[in-house]
């Protein structure tokens, strides 16, 4: 795998807008978020740009990628937040640059999507983790240490810590080891049937979502189902589900999630676990994209056995 050099204090972080805009106040907090860590932000042209529900036009927004990865003088890269639109500025990202220029690279969400690009077309290591709009400097222990280390060190960040109150659960036991790779469910299926359709054969698939109901969080599952991505993948690791209960439905109505699991991801028998704490949610687990890594499905613990940097 292609791994960028790990951060030192100082060093210059370019800030951009892939997906959505950012309000002024959450600009402010990201620039805020990035000095608490030492290092220095550069914003760049979508940080202040608005073209609708986008931060700017498919063209400005890929540039925006090509030139932070391009610039000498910048050591990494902090996407401010997601929403919608990195689907639409994949054909205009230049991955010869990418690759040739490895720069730790970071966000969640939407931005799934770079994550699966950058990993697959430029086997760059990637991180799946909190952005600076949340406000680092206000950020849990667990959430703002797992960042911290795949940021400035270069060592394998090891086992995930435990998150008091929250427990794992066990879909299908077993041990699988395989590249992490995944994201947001959304934005993986949005993809299939198109050149940047994730690859999951051998890896460890992590899955999450936000604000999605039941039916669709089905409909998400089967389609990776349908097109074969459990059945080549080595483990699954199912992560959160914030803000997709449905109080209002009916039980006889609905199915909950854990009958979701048990009918659509369970039949493939490969190791898996739910309520893995990464995605819309803290304490956040930043996962570093593209090393390996260990799922113990039977004790419920995952472990990243390579460093995100060098």
């Amino acid at each position: 795998m292609n791994r960028p050099k790990c951060l030192k204090k100082g060093d210059r972080i370019a800030l951009i807008a892939p997906s959505s805009p950012v309000t002024e106040e959450k600009l402010a907090l990201s620039v805020r978020s990035v000095e608490f860590l030492g290092l220095t932000p550069v914003l760049f042209p979508t940080c202040t740009m608005k073209h609708g529900y986008l931060s700017g036009s498919d063209e400005a927004r890929a540039k925006d990628i090509n030139h932070a990865f391009r610039d000498p003088s910048i050591d990494g890269i902090f996407c401010l937040r997601g929403g919608y639109g990195v689907t639409r500025i994949l054909p205009y990202i230049d991955y010869d640059i990418v690759r040739n220029n490895p720069k730790l690279f970071l966000g969640y969400s939407d931005i799934t999507g770079l994550h699966m690009v950058f990993n697959m077309k430029c086997s760059l290591v990637t991180l799946h983790s909190p952005m600076p709009s949340r406000g680092w400097d206000t950020m849990d222990p667990i959430s703002l240490g797992c960042l911290s280390h795949l940021l400035f060190n270069a060592e394998p960040p090891g086992p995930t810590p435990a998150v008091e109150g929250e427990s794992i659960e066990r879909i299908n036991p077993g041990i699988a080891e395989g590249i992490s790779i995944g994201g947001n469910l959304s934005l993986m299926t949005a993809t299939l049937g198109t050149p940047y359709e994730i690859d999951t054969k051998g890896k460890i698939l992590f899955i999450e979502d936000v604000d999605e109901k039941h039916y669709k969080l089905d409909r998400g599952l089967t389609s990776l189902a349908l097109a074969g991505k459990f059945r080549d993948c080595a483990g699954i690791v199912l992560c959160t589900w914030a803000d997709c209960d449905e109080p209002d439905t009916p039980p006889e109505d609905n199915l909950t999630l854990g009958e979701i699991f048990e009918e659509v991801v369970k039949p493939f028998e490969k190791p898996t676990i739910n309520n893995f704490r990464a995605g819309h949610i803290y304490p956040h687990i930043a996962i570093p994209m593209g090393v390996k890594t260990r799922l113990d499905a039977s004790e419920g613990t995952v472990t990243f056995l390579e460093s995100a940097t060098i």
